[in-house]
C-alpha cells in the first residue's frame, strides 16, 4: 500500500507544481504591465486618454497622454479624408502621442484608441477628439467597431456643446460589433460621483450626469466660459478567454441654469426687498402717530 501511495503523493505535488508554474509567467506578465502604466489621476483606476496640454479643439494637432494602461501607440480613426489616413498609429512618447486630424483642413470628431495587452487580459482606453475645422459628421465611423468590447456614444455633444450636469445621454456597448444586453456601465467623475447603469436589451445605458460641481471660487469663472470636468465610463467581460476592460472618457459642463438660477433669486430677493421697504416706512410712520 504504502508503495502505492508515495508515487501517489509525488505525482499530486508535481501537478500542484505544474499547474502553479503554468499561472506564474501570467502572473508575473500581469505585475510587469501594471508597473509599467502611467499612474491613472487621483478620481479614478480606469484607463484613460488625456490631453498632455489644455488645447481643446486645437486645429492642428492635439498631445494625449495614455493613463492608466501601457501603450505604446495611439490608435486615431477619421470619419472623413485620404484611404491611407483613415486610420493612423502614433507613437507614445514621453509627453503623449501627438495626434493630428485626417488632413489639415478635415475637422470635427476623430475616434481615439490606446491598448494595453498583457497575461492579465486587455485594457482600452478611447476618446472622442474635436478638431475645429469642418468635417464629415461622425455617425457612421461611430457605427463601425474598432475593437472587441466598445463603449460607444449616441451620439456624441453637437460642435461647441458638450454633456452637463442633469442632462441624461445615451451610450451603447457591444462585444465584437454585437449589443451586449444586461451589461453594467459605470460613471466616475472628476468631481467624485460614481453610479453604475445596466444596458437595456438593445445594449444601451441612459447615464444620467451628476449635478456635482462645487461652487466656482471668487473669479474663476471670469473669462473662462463654463466649467468643465472629466469623467470616465468602463465596463469588464471575459470573452473567448480573456479578460476585457474598456473605458470612454470626455469632459461635462456646469448646468448653465445653475448661475442662472441664483442670479435670478437674488434679483427677485433684492426687488422684494426693494419693494417691502416703503410698506415698513408707512407703518414706522402709523406707529409714530399712535404714540
Amino acid at each position: 500500500m504504502k508503495s502505492i501511495l508515495v508515487p501517489l503523493g509525488l505525482l499530486m505535488a508535481g501537478g500542484a507544481a505544474a499547474q502553479h508554474e503554468h499561472h506564474a509567467p501570467a502572473a508575473a506578465a500581469a505585475a510587469a504591465a501594471q508597473a509599467a502604466r502611467p499612474a491613472a489621476p487621483a478620481w479614478t483606476q480606469q484607463p484613460l486618454l488625456l490631453p498632455a496640454r489644455a488645447a481643446r479643439g486645437e486645429r492642428a494637432a492635439a498631445t494625449l497622454r495614455p493613463l492608466g494602461l501601457a501603450a505604446a501607440r495611439v490608435t486615431v480613426f477619421a470619419a472623413d479624408g485620404p484611404a491611407g489616413r483613415l486610420k493612423v498609429d502614433y507613437p507614445v512618447g514621453p509627453e503623449g502621442a501627438r495626434i493630428e486630424p485626417a488632413a489639415p483642413k478635415i475637422g470635427n470628431y476623430h475616434w481615439v484608441v490606446a491598448r494595453e495587452e498583457s497575461g492579465a487580459g486587455v485594457r482600452i482606453a478611447s476618446a472622442a477628439w474635436y478638431f475645429g475645422n469642418p468635417g464629415a459628421s461622425p455617425r457612421e465611423l461611430l457605427k463601425a467597431p474598432k475593437h472587441e468590447l466598445e463603449i460607444v456614444p449616441e451620439p456624441l455633444p453637437r460642435e461647441h456643446a458638450s454633456y452637463r450636469e442633469s442632462e441624461k445621454w445615451r451610450f451603447l456597448v457591444r462585444l465584437n460589433g454585437q449589443p451586449l444586453p444586461g451589461q453594467p456601465l459605470t460613471l466616475e467623475t472628476e468631481s467624485g460621483s460614481r453610479s453604475t447603469f445596466v444596458t437595456d436589451a438593445a445594449g444601451f445605458a441612459t447615464v444620467l450626469f451628476p449635478r456635482d460641481f462645487k461652487p466656482a471660487a471668487a473669479g474663476e469663472d471670469a473669462g473662462h466660459g463654463p466649467r468643465r470636468a472629466a469623467f470616465v465610463l468602463s465596463t469588464g467581460k471575459e470573452a473567448d478567454g480573456r479578460r476585457y476592460l474598456t473605458a470612454f472618457n470626455h469632459t461635462y459642463g456646469q448646468d448653465g441654469d445653475r448661475n442662472r438660477s441664483l442670479g435670478w433669486g437674488a434679483m427677485f430677493g433684492l426687488a422684494g426687498m426693494a419693494a417691502a421697504v416703503p410698506l415698513l416706512r408707512r407703518r414706522n410712520k402709523g406707529d409714530n402717530g399712535h404714540a
